[in-house]
């Protein structure tokens, strides 16, 4: 299964700026939360995901790392334990 983050927008809609990211899985047009986004929107690659300068939906984030491992050995470690 593959995610990737998907924009949800304001009253502008895509004319405006991105209000919210989401997570969806493969390639739908639903949150992992349950919220239906449009066709046509933005998206970015999952290790975007609290990159981002526009909040990421709470909801998503806890369905999603729950559901995806993570393997300390496939990442640089100096850039989390040498804080």
């Amino acid at each position: 299964m593959l995610h990737k983050m998907h924009a949800e927008y304001g009253d502008q809609g895509r004319s405006g700026p991105v209000a919210r990211w989401h997570m969806v899985q493969d390639e739908k047009h639903v949150g992992l939360c349950g919220r239906d986004l449009p066709e046509d929107a933005a998206t970015l690659d999952s290790t975007e995901w609290g990159r981002t300068e526009e909040p990421c939906c709470r909801q998503c984030g806890v369905v999603w790392f729950q559901s995806v491992p993570f393997l300390a050995d496939e990442h640089d470690r100096s850039s989390y334990l040498n804080k």
